[in-house]
């Protein structure tokens, strides 16, 4: 009997993998090309797809035995929603699979920029030794962290940054609770009195660019941007002129509008600006868990079952009108 076919776009933990080969084909794309996708995804009846490779219109068009595509992560920004839920495709996703593992990762970078460790560690290497004496390292207790964005990865953030014996703001205008902080309904409030900003926000019409030339220059001049959500929440030119002007002290972005980022990239000149490739959500637990729920989405369609966490679902229920 002839099995069904799952296009995997980037390599996922073993234990996914273990989950779906006994039962399904498994295309694997060389690279995350549309022009790979298009030729491979024919035949696909699922997709186990990660942040980097788009499936556009184009790419959904050309697959014409789709029924799922389980994107790792909680991003779908990489899909065409409409055009999936026009062909009657699922999309799905993996939600608190890495809320603790990113929230972990804005609390690294809260005490390496406030501890000055990237700096330090150059001076060390540099032989600069007496730039122990710099005056820019902080105490993190008794700091505010602005924390915009309040679903579940931004109250973990919250609560770890609370029980550093921080103050929390937190700007959420569909804030449902889950944690005791000082709620604001006014960014500009929050980005006037944070040490701290960490966005953790969808990317939807209303927060692209949400942090821009006007937003930064409300912050503080010894105030941090930390970036760990999406790439489009940034407008990385009035980024880099804020650093470069010093109109912050530094930041710190994990995400970027184009991805992978390339060469010529002006951030990569950018001072006192520290980045990671798209992996805040990406440790070795959390990779497990988002392999095991996405392949666990697929063999439920396969199933003949309507999966869990359905990102299209208001896309599929017009459709279905």
């Amino acid at each position: 009997m002839r099995k069904s076919k799952v296009f995997v776009s980037e390599p996922i933990n073993q234990k996914g993998i273990d989950l779906l080969t006994s039962k399904v084909e498994l295309v694997y794309a060389p690279d995350t090309s549309n022009e790979t996708a298009l030729k491979l995804i024919g035949d696909c009846e699922g997709a186990i797809l990660r942040a980097t490779t788009v499936f556009n219109a184009e790419v959904i068009a050309a697959a014409k035995k789709l029924k799922v595509i389980a994107r790792t992560g909680v991003g779908h920004n990489n899909v065409d929603l409409n055009a999936a839920s026009e062909a009657g495709i699922y999309v799905t996703i993996t939600p608190g699979t890495n809320n603790t593992s990113v929230a972990e990762h804005v609390l690294a970078l809260i005490l390496g920029m406030g501890k000055q460790l990237f700096f330090m560690n150059k001076a060390v290497r540099e032989g600069r030794w007496f730039d122990r004496f710099s005056p820019f390292q902080i105490d993190i207790a008794g700091k505010t962290v602005g924390v915009v964005g309040l679903g579940t990865i931004g109250i973990e953030v919250g609560k770890r940054c609370k029980a550093l014996g921080m103050y929390v703001i937190g700007y959420d205008p569909y804030y449902k609770g889950g944690i005791d902080l000082q709620r604001t309904d006014d960014l500009d409030f929050l980005l006037e009195h944070s040490d701290f900003v960490t966005l953790h926000c969808p990317s939807v019409p209303e927060t692209k660019d949400m942090i821009n030339q006007k937003s930064l220059a409300r912050m503080k001049p010894m105030g941090y941007l930390i970036n760990t959500s999406r790439g489009d929440l940034v407008d990385e030119t009035a980024l880099i002129e804020a650093l470069e002007n010093k109109t912050i002290k530094g930041a710190a972005i994990d995400v970027f509008k184009d991805e992978p980022v390339a060469p010529d990239n002006p951030l990569l000149k950018a001072p006192n600006l520290i980045m990671s490739p798209h992996c805040a959500g990406s440790t070795i637990e959390s990779n497990e868990r988002i392999a095991v729920m996405a392949a666990q989405s697929v063999l439920e369609v396969f199933s003949g079952k309507r999966p869990k966490h359905i990102c299209n679902q208001k896309q599929l229920a017009v459709q279905d009108e």
